[in-house]
């Protein structure tokens, strides 16, 4: 088969899925041709996305009816309750948003979907994308969400166990949920506990490391055991599982805001860079990211990039190094964060939305001398990349 179309989405995941509502949004399905590429058949609950939201972000305005639970309230690493106002924190399963975007794009008469696993994209006149079946497709634009080649010196992983767990006891308090606990044991890397309740008697709790190392299911449902236990949990069931790792590298960072007049193969998702180097976030990225690519082919503007600020990407060197060379500090560095600073001044600073202000201000609270070695390594390495030694 060789085809010609407008538009190629490489991948019906996360990213794919949500470049593709963003261009129905934007009326842009109704006029142009767009296939969609994609192996696998996207209808079970085969992750879950939570993040925080002041509901001014793409993420909440685009997807807001797939929102499954919403949390006003959290507890971690800081003293007591605290309410996250003006920010909520939200639950969106992945079967909730595949059926959601799926039941947008199907009366498009010009929307195409073809099952199969892409083997290469050539650089032609026109796109071409060959899959392994030898079916060929011809495009203007390909938007390419497969997983990126990570051969990357900075790379770690942020690795995870989840449980979705059905209890017999009551929950008392499902407003709250508990956000990075790391009063777990710290061992090849930063551990922490997330605790979801998503109702009286269902929660999703979820072990997660920052690490070299992978985390094993046999290892993290040990500690998940004993921390619900803690929580006098002692009768559960596993619901749901998910175990995943994610890679966290400025590796993948756009070096410019926006592709050149000539680029027409473009990345998106993980690909582009859209997880945050220290953090591991990603959701809010891509679906930003889709949204400005929509608007940019609307108005037939430059297509941007997902740029992340340059004092970002220096924050993120300087903490990832921290992270994979000076564990016995880095629980410390965490705790400090969040005990000293409001979660609103935190969310936006790890959103890469925050003002010089509250970056100062974050950044003398820190432990200085941790901060001044990760500094000085990091101008030792790019000294290294500059003369060779």
């Amino acid at each position: 088969m060789n085809k010609s179309t407008d538009i190629i989405v490489v991948g019906g995941g996360g990213s794919g899925l949500a470049l593709l509502y963003a261009l129905h949004l934007q009326g842009i399905l109704k006029d142009r041709q767009v296939l969609l590429i994609e192996a696998e058949e996207k209808n079970q609950n085969d992750r879950t996305w939570c993040f925080w939201t002041d509901e001014s972000d793409a993420a909440w305005q685009m997807f807001s009816p797939c929102v499954s639970k919403v949390w006003s309230k959290a507890e971690g690493p800081f003293e007591g309750q605290q309410s996250m106002a003006p920010y909520q924190y939200v639950q969106i399963r992945s079967k909730d948003y595949y059926n959601f975007i799926n039941q947008a794009l199907e009366n498009y008469p010009k929307f195409e979907r073809y099952r199969g696993r892409v083997k290469k994209v050539s650089e032609n006149d026109l796109h071409q994308v060959e899959l392994e079946d030898g079916a060929k497709f011809s495009s203007e634009y390909v938007f390419d969400s497969r997983p990126p080649r990570l051969a990357f010196e900075d790379l770690i992983w942020q690795s995870f166990v989840g449980y979705r767990i059905k209890t017999k006891q009551r929950i008392a308090d499902i407003h709250s949920c508990r956000l990075m606990d790391f009063e777990v044991p710290q061992e090849k890397g930063l551990q922490f506990m997330y605790w979801l309740p998503t109702s009286e008697q269902e929660a999703l709790i979820e072990f997660t490391r920052f690490g070299k190392e992978v985390l094993s299911e046999a290892y993290s449902q040990a500690l998940i055991e004993d921390y619900l236990k803690g929580l006098g949990i002692e009768d559960w069931e596993i619901v749901e599982k998910e175990i995943d790792k994610i890679p966290m590298t400025k590796g993948l960072s756009a070096s410019s805001r926006y592709y050149s007049q000539d680029e027409f193969h473009i990345a998106i998702g993980a690909r582009a860079g859209a997880i945050k180097a220290s953090s591991g976030f990603a959701f809010k990225y891509f679906v930003e990211h889709a949204w400005k690519i929509a608007l940019a082919l609307k108005k037939q503007k430059p297509i941007p990039s997902l740029y992340h600020p340059q004092r970002f990407q220096i924050y993120d060197e300087l903490l990832m190094r921290l992270i994979t060379e000076k564990e016995s500090l880095i629980k410390g560095i965490f705790e400090r964060l969040f005990k000293r600073h409001p979660l609103p001044r935190i969310f936006r600073f790890l959103d890469e939305e925050s003002r010089f202000d509250e970056e100062f201000q974050i950044m003398y609270s820190m432990p200085w001398l941790p901060f001044f070695w990760s500094i000085k390594e990091s101008l030792v390495d790019r000294f290294k990349k500059i003369f060779g030694t």
